[in-house]
């Protein structure tokens, strides 16, 4: 008998048999080259798992046996969407290796990869494989061998696509200890790991490697799913690595926009120097062209609490990489992906470019200290906009599509007649947004074939030291056919029948609750662990995590907690009209550890529930702690949908802020431009300080904002006297007070 038709007689002897006296083994799905994968069932939770098994011929090689155990090692100190975790791992009796993992269904990124992706399709998937990646080696690990294979695709309940990053292998733990024998990184001298089709130059050549070396195989895959093919091919794996050493890669299609295709070549930069610093910055400037081409077609963005750090401008390029881009570079491409014609793209940060100029006419007087302005450029049109003559970098942008419409809009008239309303406590309204779900399940790549693995644990907890709990502190779970779904986070929407969701007895609330009053937060988890394994959609439990995570003090403990409320609004909208749920929420909200998180959710899902706390943001008086113009603009788009919430914005302030971040705007020159315009409309005192105490930006590469640039120095100065001579007293409080000062210090002398 051939060796590898014994390795399956010997696998397939497995089946029947249980494994750490609570994995039955049913079912071998999958034979690789270095092991196995079967359907096993979890005795005591009543649930299907997956369990990968090192061939037991390869259980005595010290190398291989490492590598298992590396892999094992390494996604059990990861706790991601993005990253299917392991829950347990160990060796029998008989030495034979095995880890655990939870059962999903889907395909591996290879199977999509026959032929080109839509762009914005391609972007979100890589978006979720940066996200993967910039939480591994956020915890220190390093992949190493990003392929299509090790790319996982499933979806969600609402049908997206949710990419999973599996078979961490040969990944190098950064924070090893360099005496520990056991733990060096699996590299010997003349030996190259990875995929040559995939290899970073300094991997090619088995030099020195850092977490940048996974940022360029994510641009080989980037560049795959844009281009439909690999950017080098060779039968001879030697001329893959040189190639990828010394050979650059084939132009992508002229379909793909220019800005794309820049941060494609910034990630498959040949020097490490020259990439992106970090998953993080790769991630914010994919997410940025994303904004843009979403907002022409018209898609709201995804976003992920998981995501750390805010799209501005400042951080998305490394020093020497200004991404300038003209507007024609978003015209490529067909259909949808056409961008809106009229505008140019500073930074590569805006979205949609209004068209039309509006009249924005109105009095330059009769303004009172609080009257609102809101602020619409894309509705101004003044002497300043005549003077700098019809320039396509006047046209407003604003980073992000908003997530409502835009259904009404004051005019700048109008809002001269307004007065400003205090922001008062309202009742909370229930406006959703659909979003992704706590898990989901799949079915595993590693072995070709069809299944994967994510953690059978719902929120990091390990092992099994929840399973002192009877099951008459929680309710019965659905009945055995159904024991699968529940326990992999689907929460029944597809079946037929209508049933109510099961959902965990009273006496377990109460015990939790009881937990939670005595602010005992671990007892409660050890107590809704076991409870959220039976009903994990049960919207009840996730509130009561989301209150034991906050009391937590650690950062990773609060995000977590906030997304668990996000969790149990998907499962039951009405709870945002309980007072204890609404202001435990909003406790969260305001911590300013959490503020990017905090803006997602409020954005994404909790309509004009999320206006009160929005509002803040962009009315705060401190200017150390203001939003930078990118987010801040992203708010106040959303704000305006909503006359309500509009006179509340203290427009006023956000129009001196811009003055302040214009060089922080897409197109710098011509944003500072329109706010003058604005404000000679206005005529307001309020202006006069920030008038005299703001400067022009600095001229970057487009040249239509150049053009705008050149002309705003003057203009500065014309607006400046306008503003002294309708408002004398103020003006001489900037144009007086140098030249005394510089007086009295000649005297001294």
């Amino acid at each position: 008998m051939s060796e590898p038709a014994t390795q399956a007689e010997l696998l397939d002897e497995l089946v029947g048999s249980t494994l750490a006296e609570r994995y039955r083994i049913d079912e071998l799905l999958g034979i690789g080259g270095m092991g196995a994968v079967f359907r096993a069932r979890h005795l005591l939770l009543k649930r299907d798992v997956a369990v990968k098994v090192l061939h037991p011929r390869l259980s005595a090689n010290e190398d291989i046996s490492k590598r298992f155990d590396r892999e094992a090692q390494s996604a059990a100190r990861l706790d991601h969407p993005n990253i299917i975790p392991v829950t347990e791992f160990g060796s029998t009796p008989d030495g034979m290796k095995y880890m655990v993992m939870q059962l999903l269904s889907g395909q591996e990124l290879g199977e999509l990869l026959d032929q080109a992706l839509d762009p914005l399709r391609a972007i979100d998937l890589e978006i979720q494989i940066l996200r993967g990646l910039e939480h591994a080696h956020n915890n220190g690990v390093i992949h190493r061998d990003l392929k299509p294979e090790n790319v996982f695709v499933t979806k969600d309940h609402d049908n997206a696509e949710v990419l999973k990053l599996v078979d961490f292998g040969i990944a190098k733990i950064i924070d090893e200890e360099d005496d520990d024998d056991t733990a060096q990184p699996l590299t010997r001298m003349g030996l190259v790991f990875g995929t040559p089709h995939y290899m970073s130059p300094e991997q090619a050549t088995g030099s020195v490697i850092d977490k940048r070396t996974d940022i360029y195989s994510a641009g080989v895959l980037l560049y795959q799913m844009l281009a439909g093919a690999l950017p080098f091919e060779h039968d001879d794996p030697v001329s893959l690595i040189r190639m990828q050493v010394s050979v650059d890669p084939p132009p992508l299609p002229d379909t793909i926009p220019v800005p794309l295709q820049r941060v494609v070549s910034m990630m498959m930069a040949k020097g490490r120097d020259e990439r992106y610093p970090d998953a993080r910055s790769a991630r914010k400037a994919l997410q940025a062209v994303q904004a843009r081409l979403s907002s022409d077609a018209g898609i709201p963005i995804k976003t992920s609490p998981h995501d750390t750090g805010l799209v501005d401008p400042r951080e998305i390029y490394p020093p020497g990489h200004e991404a300038l881009v003209s507007n024609p570079a978003f015209r490529a491409g067909s259909g949808s992906m056409s961008a809106a014609s009229g505008s140019g793209l500073g930074s590569g940060l805006g979205s949609g470019f209004d068209s039309g100029s509006g009249s924005g006419s109105g009095s330059g007087s009769g303004l009172g200290p609080n009257t609102p302005i809101p602020y619409d450029p894309s509705e101004i049109s003044g002497p300043l906009a005549a003077e700098l003559g019809s320039n396509p970098g006047l046209s407003h942008s604003s980073t992000v599509p908003p997530v409502a419409p835009r259904t009404t809009h004051m005019s700048l008239a109008d809002a001269l007649t307004q007065s400003h309303p205090t922001v008062s406590q309202r009742s909370p309204i229930a406006a959703w947004m659909a979003t992704i779900p706590r898990t989901w399940w799949y079915v595993s790549g590693g072995i070709l074939g069809v299944l994967l693995l994510i953690s059978l644990w719902p929120s990091g907890g390990g092992g099994d030291d929840d399973d002192g709990t009877d099951d008459d502190a929680v309710e019965s779970a659905a009945p055995e056919d159904n024991a699968v779904v529940a326990g992999d986070d689907d929460d029944g929407d597809d079946d037929t029948a209508p049933a109510a969701k099961p959902r965990a007895d009273e006496k377990t609330l109460v015990a939790i609750d009881v937990a939670l009053t005595s602010k005992n937060e671990d007892q409660a988890l050890d107590l809704i662990r076991p409870a959220r394994d039976k009903f994990p959609n049960d919207p009840q439990l996730l509130w009561r995590e989301g209150r034991a995570l906050a009391i937590k003090r650690a950062k990773s403990s609060r995000v977590t907690a906030l997304e668990r409320y996000s969790q149990a609004l998907d499962q039951d909208r009405t709870l945002i009209d309980n007072p204890d749920f609404y202001g435990e929420l909003y406790v969260l909200l305001r911590n300013k550890t959490l503020q990017e998180q905090a803006i997602n959710l409020a954005l994404q899902k909790l309509g004009p529930a999320g206006h009160k706390f929005l509002l803040e943001l962009v009315n705060v008086a401190d200017p150390n702690q203001m939003l930078g113009w990118v987010d801040r603009h992203r708010v106040l788009d959303v704000l305006r949908s909503d006359m309500d919430s509009l006179k509340l914005v203290d427009s006023k302030l956000n129009l001196a802020r811009d003055l302040y971040q214009a060089p922080e705007a897409p197109k710098p020159c011509a944003e500072f431009a329109k706010v003058l315009d604005t404000i000679i409309e206005a005529k307001d005192v309020y202006f006069v300080e920030h008038v005299f105490s703001a400067k022009p930006p600095v001229a970057g590469e487009d040249v239509d904002d150049a053009a705008v640039c050149a002309k705003l120095d003057a203009r500065l100065v014309v607006v400046r006297d306008l503003m002294a001579t309708a408002h004398p007293e103020e003006a001489a409080k900037y144009t007086s007070s140098k030249p005394k000062n510089n007086s009295k210090k000649k005297k001294k002398r």
